[in-house]
């Protein structure tokens, strides 16, 4: 079923809020670096929007506002490009060395605790459920 613009927004977000801001996932997992650029341009892309538009205007001049607009429309729009990459990230299935570690975390903490409020894949696990094994063990601290 194909989920709408605003979905795959929202789950996109979902997506960079679920994983946990521990540095140390920037040796495990390469799509960290990802979210650490995704949280970046939430956080600044709109000055940095306000700045590709006075930019080109105040160093070359005001016969240069159409670049200034066309640079500041740009950067206006990375942190919505930002989630529709997170969004499809979600959705890929995890390699099959990352699978089996992730099915190891989870039976590890269906051991320690039956899990009521999460679900968590066990067959095709995506990037989605990896980030939401992270929340869950860095939030109890079990890993």
């Amino acid at each position: 079923m194909q989920k709408s613009l605003a979905q795959q927004v929202k789950q996109g977000k979902e997506y960079v809020d679920l994983w946990p801001q521990k540095p140390e996932l920037n040796n495990y997992f390469s799509e960290y670096r990802a979210v650490i650029v995704s949280r970046f341009l939430f956080k600044y892309g709109a000055p940095l929007a306000l700045v590709a538009l006075l930019m080109p205007i105040l160093t070359i001049g005001t016969e240069q506002i159409k670049q200034g607009i066309v640079y500041g429309l740009f950067m206006a729009t990375l942190p919505v490009q930002a989630l529709f990459m997170m969004y499809k990230k979600s959705e890929e299935k995890l390699p099959p060395s990352l699978a089996s570690w992730y099915r190891e975390g989870v039976e590890k903490i269906k051991q320690q605790e039956p899990m009521s409020e999460q679900s968590l894949a066990v067959s095709q696990p995506k990037f989605l459920d990896l980030a939401k094994l992270l929340n869950i063990s860095y939030q109890s601290k079990r890993f």
